[in-house]
């Protein structure tokens, strides 16, 4: 372990030297990628490239090299909660989702980090550490989890893997005498030391370049679901660099390599099918913090390498802030922090911290893209300290996450296609940030993280609404622009969470756990419909299927009658979760009184109440346009 440290503190040192003259100011960064792009499509994004048997890798072939640049496009099962391992093989990436599974915690989504090909950035599996690779890959979408590898855009001259349980390699990787001899490196293929070893750097701005690299993805891309794309460009070593376009800035590699990689996945795989995972703003280790990927060329972003203390949270939900004001739509980090050491001075080591890491898996499921992933390879039932306290909050937060998955979903293709805002919304200016890190997720909830130890703090209520507290929907509603304290030392898994007043969001497969529904009733789809005051507006939401169409139109009107509630349809038996202004006496559906209140488990249609008499369920069967007015 120390030397792993000292080789990596060299390595990071030696890089951040060589890119020192080279790496923008935020500001400049920022005007940068949000500066016009060329406009996505999605033509011809579902026909994939076919190739001969014969094949000259100097050549170029226009239908390898330009692939349309999609549209941005964040598929629905990304907004599962993912889980990753630094190190892993075939048989422990099935027991590790079998762990959540056994436990009936929710997972969509699992990552193959480093080491699981032959050498760094063959596109081949290593067939002793992922042997049969489409198998494990079949098993998995059979649990209905998807698989992303790791990737850089770097090939070795010779690679190392100093993690413990890691890889060694024999030579160069089999596929850099081809890229050298024709000419598909940067810098004359020059080789630069990164943290795999030494490479040298794809040419993604010559033709000929992108078809031999897009040619040896074919094979992986019909196995696997997406790519991670780790940021092995930081470590090229002369910039601006020589390219087969002349001369080029490391801003301009970034936004070539992230684009390139999605076009040609999506191309391959079909628009829906395929996402890369990137970095957008980000600050890691001795580099200067700059965008990566753009906005637009990032369907899945984290702000990764973060140290596992409250200074890595807070530099992730800082660097998730920046990124949300550049436009990007989906953003997370590493729930609990990825690093055990100070990414800044890697031979300080950093600590376990359960508290830490109860209160970062909050932050993590409350927003759009939450992935567990460490070095320490931990499950939650793993950790080394309050594991059953940290089990439970993993389970009751992932579960949350993918409950309102649809409501996630929703919002960020609004946001992608232009018609409404980014789903995470830092409340203030950047100079507010320090000390309170709040901010709206999807319009209509606030979160205000807790950042330290002690579980306690002020939280004041964005002023425009009328907001209730998440976990005492029964109370009254509170005032925009009042301030209350939370103390929430004695849950673990509590973070402050308000609702607004008046609002309506989709859930799926609603239980107990999460409240919403009753604790007799199983797992249901329905809409949690908030409408505290009497002066509540009509709202409406657009719940969207997995190509983006309109699925399902819900509103929320208050009228004279009462609160009435129209849903276009009822794809499956739907429950309604309702706060209403005044103690529920009765419900009509379609006209029809329903009666006295008695408990909806095993009654198709049906309706009951807490205790306040103000949060009630209404459950519907599956069928066609409704109107439920409650009383």
């Amino acid at each position: 372990m120390r030397i792993f440290a000292v080789l990596c503190a060299l390595s990071l040192w030696l890089a951040a030297c060589s890119n020192k003259a080279t790496t923008d100011a935020a500001d400049a960064a920022q005007a940068d990628v949000q500066a016009d792009a060329t406009a996505g499509t999605d033509a011809g994004a579902d026909i994939a490239v076919e190739v001969s048997a014969t094949f000259d890798p100097c050549v170029a072939d226009p239908a390898l090299a330009n692939p349309p640049v999609p549209a941005l496009r964040t598929p629905r099962w990304a907004f599962e909660p993912w889980i990753s391992k630094d190190i892993s093989t075939g048989d422990d990436t099935r027991a590790f989702v079998q762990g959540f599974n056994d436990r009936a915690i929710p997972v969509g989504v699992v990552v193959l980090d480093s080491p699981w090909e032959t050498n760094y950035n063959t596109f081949q599996a290593n067939p002793s550490r992922y042997p049969q690779l489409d198998k494990l890959v079949g098993e998995m979408h059979a649990k209905n989890v998807k698989v992303v590898v790791w990737l850089t855009p770097l090939v070795n001259d010779s690679s190392f893997d100093l993690e413990p349980g890691g890889d060694t390699y024999d030579g160069p990787s089999p596929n850099l005498a081809d890229g050298l001899k024709c000419g598909h490196f940067v810098n004359g293929g020059e080789t630069y030391s990164w943290w795999k070893g030494s490479g040298a750097a794809i040419d993604f701005f010559s033709p000929a370049a992108r078809t031999w690299w897009n040619r040896q993805q074919i094979d992986v891309l019909g196995i696997v679901d997406g790519y991670k794309l780790d940021f092995g460009e930081m470590y090229i070593g002369k910039v601006p660099m020589q390219t087969a376009a002349g001369q080029k800035t490391l801003d301009d590699y970034s936004q070539a390599y992230y684009r390139e990689m999605l076009s040609f996945g999506v191309a391959q795989k079909g628009a829906g099918n395929f996402l890369t995972m990137v970095r957008p703003w980000d600050e890691s280790y001795g580099f200067a913090g700059r965008f990566f990927a753009k906005p637009e060329h990032a369907p899945v972003a984290w702000v990764g390498d973060n140290r596992r203390d409250w200074v890595g949270l807070i530099d992730a939900l800082n660097e998730t802030f920046i990124s949300a004001q550049a436009g990007y739509t989906v953003i997370g980090s590493d729930v609990g922090g990825y690093l055990d050491r100070d990414d800044k001075a890697l031979t300080t080591l950093i600590p376990f911290d359960a508290i830490n890491f109860a209160r970062w898996i909050a932050v993590g499921a409350l927003g759009p893209f939450m992935e567990l992933h460490g070095r320490g390879n931990f499950t939650p039932w793993t950790v080394p300290d309050h594991a059953t306290e940290i089990t439970a909050a993993y389970k009751y937060w992932a579960s949350w996450h993918h409950q309102f998955a649809p409501m996630l979903f929703s919002e960020v293709r609004h946001s992608q296609l232009g018609t409404g805002p980014v789903v995470t919304q830092p409340v203030g200016n950047a100079a507010q940030w320090p000390g309170d890190w709040r901010y709206v997720l999807g319009q209509r909830w606030l979160v205000a993280p807790l950042t330290d130890a002690t579980g306690k703090r002020a939280v004041t209520l964005p002023k425009g609404k009328t907001w209730l507290d998440w976990w005492h929907l029964e109370q009254a509603a509170l005032p925009g622009g009042a301030t209350v304290t939370v103390d929430m030392t004695a849950d673990l898994t509590e973070t402050p969470l308000y609702l607004d007043a008046c609002s309506i969001q989709p859930f799926v497969d609603g239980t107990p756990l999460t409240g919403l529904v009753p604790a007799d009733v199983g797992a249901h789809d329905g809409w949690l419909v908030m409408a505290a005051l009497g002066t509540c507006k009509a709202h409406l939401f657009e719940r969207l299927d997995d190509s983006g169409a309109v699925a399902v139109t819900a509103t929320m009107t208050p009228t004279a009658a009462g609160l009435t509630i129209a849903l276009s349809k009822r794809p499956q038996a739907t429950i309604l979760k309702v706060r209403a202004p005044a103690a529920v006496k009765a419900v009509v559906i379609d006209g029809v009184d329903l009666g006295a209140a008695t408990p909806i488990a095993g009654q198709p249609t049906s309706w009951q109440t807490d205790a306040s008499g103000l949060v009630a369920w209404i459950r519907l069967p599956a069928g066609g346009a409704t109107s439920v007015v409650v009383k």
